[in-house]
């Protein structure tokens, strides 16, 4: 095998609790964690020179890619030289954990391809080096998350058959809603309403079809279910002026998966 893509989806996060914070400064959840088919694709091919290319949001010694990549070469104690493309269609600081999809995807793509041999275990144990939601990605599916995201056991549970999710056009900095969470008590929620007055409309609007308003993480995505692709069509198209970005998706029982 001389190279390998990955589609790696998003996830959402039917609930979410914050039970507190620990000593070193993480802090504890409950959640149930989702997998949906809005995905970035990750092409990863063997070479002569590391190289990223393709949706580059950050410096390199910022991208979580990047350093999943030392993480496992550092568990492995050897390098692993090839060049990265990474497609995005996952919108970032979103609360749909591209990031952290995108992460463990490398992971899983260069265990794929230069035949290491890890298994699932270990992949997550790498993974949690480098960010709490990564493990859940190795898993995927829906997932009842607890600790400080590393604590994952698969559930069953009813879903609808669509969502619909509605990013608004405006970054929410997920270490900052977690300052203000320490320092007001107020869920995620609550908080994002206030940064972001898209999510007090967009609650009134999913209102007005019966369904509840949920967010994802710590927003600014918000979304509803649906059990038709008709109603959910319905809502995507009637909302006026929208400013942001729109999608309707479907539940997924993985995270990641090799394409070819």
């Amino acid at each position: 095998m001389e190279s390998v893509l990955i589609q790696a989806n998003a996830k959402i996060n039917l609930d979410l609790r914050i039970l507190g914070r620990r000593k070193d400064g993480f802090h504890l959840i409950e959640s149930t964690f989702q997998s949906i088919d809005l995905a970035d694709f990750l092409f990863i091919e063997k070479a002569k020179k590391d190289k990223l290319t393709g949706a580059k949001i950050c410096p390199d010694s910022q991208n979580i890619i990047l350093r999943a990549k030392q993480s496992l070469e550092k568990f492995c104690k050897k390098k692993l030289i090839c060049r990265i493309h990474l497609q995005k269609t996952i919108p970032i600081s979103a609360g749909l954990g591209g990031g952290s999809a995108n992460a463990a995807a490398l992971l899983y793509g260069l265990n794929n391809l230069y035949n290491l041999k890890l298994s699932q275990e270990q992949l997550m144990q790498i993974g949690l080096r480098v960010g709490a939601d990564v493990p859940f990605f190795f898993q995927g599916g829906t997932c009842k998350i607890t600790g400080i995201g590393e604590k994952i056991e698969p559930v069953k549970k009813r879903l609808p058959e669509f969502f619909v999710l509605f990013r608004p056009h405006k970054r929410i900095n997920t270490k900052k809603m977690y300052e203000l969470h320490d320092k007001t008590g107020k869920e995620f929620l609550a908080l994002a309403k206030g940064i972001c007055p898209d999510i007090k409309k967009l609650e009134k609007y999913f209102s007005r079809f019966g369904l509840k308003l949920v967010m994802s993480g710590s927003g600014p995505t918000v979304f509803c279910g649906t059990r038709s692709y008709r109603l959910a069509k319905k809502i995507a198209e009637g909302y006026p002026e929208f400013n942001g970005d729109i999608f309707i998706c479907k539940p997924q029982n993985k995270a990641l998966k090799i394409i070819k």
